[in-house]
């Protein structure tokens, strides 16, 4: 209904094509777009035609938000009209090299490197500067990267010629870093037809300053607050504090320091000293990861000294807090073997890796432990070699994992084999195990990932123990445009088969892969099967900068002992709803509301379960080698 107008005596409409008027008993068609003024006064009623009413809602909101600059600010900051095109919102989904294949071999002339601040400008548009007092503040709060971290992860250099995979390679790498939202490489021909080219390298910063957490329940969940880009040098900082209303002390802290790429050495180094209710610990490590193909060389030094309290289950009805203190010593270096394919330029590059590892786990207090019982507290040392063949490539989209950045899906495949020996207190073991993995890109069918692993020790010829047989399969849809909401569904299964365990090994339902938000944490068996489905749905409305995916999830499986078969087990199930929140430009971390309701829930007499937490950016698996490793059982 019409109401007194503000300002003044009459009102502006503006109807478009197909609106109906109506005044008192009169009704007015209107067949191409009109604008009228009313005497505010009458009473009046308009009907617009199917899809307009929000487009006609936006206007007059955008209208009267000018006439005042606070409120134009507001407006600027809360609300993107649905009219306006997102040019950025859905990529054309693409092989990340093909951008680069028509420069391939020619000269690189000059390299230009472009800085963007996190808020105002984008990749898409350089020239968009911050339009509110609160972007700008933004900036001001901000440390834009130096030059030299930036430059620091170039794999090229003036004088180099054009490799199309390097340079696609070398986008993600980029793209991968912490505090950049966004990367693009272009290059361009310094004349028609010319051999040589100039390059420019385009960032843009994500705001570092950051927090992130989880709240399980009113007195008990943790705060990550950190820096994310200290001084501009890529450097992390976190301070993380903990607290749980029912433990003494109630109140625990974190801090790590994380340093990317060591003097353009692509090493990371991180130190942490945590101290969290009855918990002491110090860690240091150093890795280098087999970051593209052509990397040859790749390892990690790890070190850990941990003082702690662990709650262990001795029979069914002995439980207690027994004191654990140990020292880890791990390390591993690969060696990569670049084979070269006739279609180097479209196909998978194909890579040869020999690996190996030396670990060492020394615990001072602990449990009584015998040959069957509390491996996880034996001193041991272990050797492991594997041979690994990986195969891979990228293609470019978004709003698969993110909300709209770019982000890189591997495709390709992994086969490794491994091997090695293991010396306990009791006795001496070789192991062996095997693991594959292939991930595809299906064009309008979606994106399919599979992974299987098997591994287990062998004290005898003919006896394995502690074995494990590992499945999971991952699967995504095309995006689905409804209007200007965008869908995508997520299906996977995931499978565990425990062989020959010891007695006290058992698993139980994981948060993230079986049921989600589900909180029980007690050993039910030896093996499992869950399968988990999700479905997103992301909107086009930004409220100051941070984007909206609501979402609804299903997850149901089995999970029995080893001496039944795995339909007599326990049958357990999780349905429910959620939002996620994010700004792009921010590092902050995803904001997760999720509410689950769990019907056979063994614990809870109303199994409903509110979940806050903060998620971190999610990746889909890859197809590097890492270090070798004995398959998990969990």
């Amino acid at each position: 209904m019409g109401t007194e107008p503000e300002g003044g005596l009459y009102d502006t409409l503006r109807l478009v094509e197909g609106s109906r008027l109506y005044i008192g008993g009169q009704r007015f068609k209107f067949k191409e777009d009109t604008i009228i003024v009313i005497h505010g006064g009458l009473d009046y009623h308009v009907k617009y035609p199917r899809g307009k009413a929000g487009e006609i809602f936006f206007d007059s909101l955008e209208v009267k938000a000018n006439k005042k600059r606070w409120t134009r600010e507001l407006h600027n900051i809360v609300i993107t009209s649905p009219r306006i095109p997102d040019t950025q919102d859905t990529m054309l989904t693409r092989l990340s090299v093909d951008p680069y294949i028509t420069f391939g071999g020619k000269v690189i002339r000059n390299i230009r490197l472009t800085k963007l601040e996190p808020f105002g400008p984008s990749i898409f548009d350089t020239s968009r500067t911050a339009g509110s007092k609160i972007e700008k503040l933004g900036n001001d709060m901000h440390t834009v990267t130096q030059e030299r971290v930036i430059n620091n992860h170039l794999l090229f250099q003036s004088g180099d010629l054009v490799d199309p995979n390097e340079i696609s390679d070398n986008e993600r790498i980029i793209r991968e870093l912490p505090f950049i939202e966004d990367v693009r490489i272009y290059i361009e021909e310094t004349s028609p037809g010319s051999d040589t080219v100039d390059v420019r390298v385009v960032t843009k910063d994500a705001f570092s300053i950051g927090a992130g957490g989880l709240l399980n329940d009113l007195d008990v969940g943790k705060l990550d607050i950190f820096e994310r880009n200290l001084f501009g040098l890529g450097h992390e900082l976190h301070a993380v504090f903990y607290w749980d209303g029912e433990r003494s002390p109630w109140l625990g802290h974190e801090i790590f320091y994380i340093m990317h790429n060591l003097g353009g050495s692509f090493i990371n180094s991180t130190l942490r000293y945590q101290q969290v209710f009855n918990t002491e610990s110090y860690q240091m490590g150093f890795d280098r990861r087999f970051f593209t193909p052509n990397t040859k060389w790749a390892g990690a030094v790890d070190l850990e000294r941990t003082r702690t309290f662990r709650y262990i289950n001795f029979t069914d009805s002995i439980s207690t807090d027994v004191p654990v203190k140990y020292n880890i010593y791990d390390g591993w270096l690969g060696r990569a073997f670049y084979l070269r394919t006739k279609r180097n330029l479209t196909k998978n590059r194909l890579n040869f890796v020999v690996s190996s590892r030396l670990y060492w786990n020394q615990y001072i207090d602990r449990p009584e432990v015998d040959e069957q019982n509390f491996y996880l507290y034996q001193n041991r040392t272990g050797w492991l070699s594997s041979l690994a063949i990986s195969s891979q490539s990228y293609f470019r989209s978004n709003l698969i994992l993110d909300f709209g950045r770019t982000e890189d899906i591997p495709q390709g495949i992994l086969f490794s084999l491994t091997g090695g020996l293991e010396r306990n207190e009791f006795n001496t073991r070789l192991y062996a195990g095997f693991s594959l993995s292939q991930g595809r890109y299906l064009g309008n069918i979606g994106y399919l990932y599979t992974k299987l692993e098997a591994g287990g020790f062998f004290l005898k010829k003919d006896y394995m123990e502690q074995g494990v047989i590992n499945f999971r399969a991952d699967y995504f849809t095309p995006l689905f445009i409804i209007n200007r909401f965008k869908f995508r569904h997520f299906i996977s299964a995931n499978y565990v088969q425990g062989i020959n365990r010891f007695k006290d090994e058992y698993i139980g339902i994981g948060d993230d892969d079986d049921i989600r938000g589900f909180r029980y944490g007690l050993p039910l068996g030896t093996k499992k099967i869950f399968i988990n489905y999700e479905a997103d749905a992301f909107t086009p409305y930004y409220l100051y900068g941070f984007r909206f995916v609501f979402f609804g999830f299903m997850d149901f499986g089995l999970i029995g002992p080893d001496m039944k078969k795995l339909h007599d087990g326990l049958f357990f199930s999780g349905f429910g709803i959620g939002a996620r929140i994010r700004n792009e430009r921010l590092v902050f971390e995803t904001i997760s509301i999720r509410i689950g309701y769990y019907p056979n829930h063994p614990e809870k007499d109303i199994p409903l379960f509110l979940h806050v937490s903060g998620e971190k950016r999610l990746n889909v698996e890859n197809f590097n080698v890492t270090k070798p490793r004995i398959a998990g059982f969990e």
